[in-house]
């Protein structure tokens, strides 16, 4: 069997957010390339980070260099309060081919901006929100993340669409993942508290509460 191959993140921006989403990333065992244009902001997360360089985004052939034969499978612009910089980076990793382009909007209106020119995903942030879209964008599966407390989150994720229709009670999730389901959204859009008896069918959204590590175990079983 093929191993399968590791994403490649990339981090644009070590503010105070960019840095705990790139910070965030490395603690989770991810490949993450850092870069801001500012000497110092580097200097403060290069001992956490060991691929965290100098440079500017907003030249197409910098971004060009550092993204490499290897590419980048989600880059995430944090620059912040430069509009211009922010949007010449999306373009410029857009144009490189970099599908998925998560940025930090300052505000609501920025964000209609930053979509029209490429962002996939546009983050008005806090310290949380940077955590959540870290976990989020590891997975192609998760889709929206909460901390609840210390290492337990509350998840939503997508139900492949090989998966074969169980109830709750037959797939013993409890036990089986450590892992408990407090909601399910239908593809209609409808939304319930599920029971035992109830069905885990290909298409749905599922809400679980448990650690990361079990969770993805849960999002690989029902993806697999």
């Amino acid at each position: 069997m093929r191993k399968k191959k590791n994403k490649n993140y990339l981090v644009i921006g070590l503010g105070r957010f960019g840095s705990k989403v790139a910070t965030t990333l490395a603690d989770m065992g991810c490949d993450v390339l850092a870069i801001d244009i500012n000497e110092e902001s580097v200097q403060g997360v290069s001992r956490k980070i060991p691929h965290c360089v100098i440079a500017d985004a907003t030249k197409r052939n910098v971004l060009q260099e550092f993204i490499g034969k290897n590419g980048v499978d989600v880059a995430v612009v944090a620059i912040g309060n430069n509009l211009q910089a922010s949007i010449l980076s999306i373009v410029n990793l857009k144009n490189l081919g970099v599908k998925k382009i998560a940025v930090r909007a300052d505000s609501f209106d920025h964000k209609e901006l930053f979509e029209m020119v490429g962002a996939t995903d546009v983050i008005i942030p806090e310290e949380s929100s940077a955590i959540s879209l870290a976990n989020q964008i590891i997975s192609d599966t998760i889709v929206d993340y909460y901390n609840v407390s210390g290492d337990y989150g509350m998840y939503k994720l997508e139900v492949g669409e090989k998966f074969k229709a169980k109830s709750l009670i037959d797939l013993n999730l409890r036990n089986a993942f450590d892992i408990n389901i407090v909601g399910i959204i239908k593809e209609n859009g409808e939304f319930f508290i599920p029971r035992g008896s109830d069905l885990l069918t290909p298409g749905d959204t599922v809400v679980a509460v448990g650690i990361k590590e079990k969770i993805d175990k849960f999002a690989s079983f029902v993806n697999g």
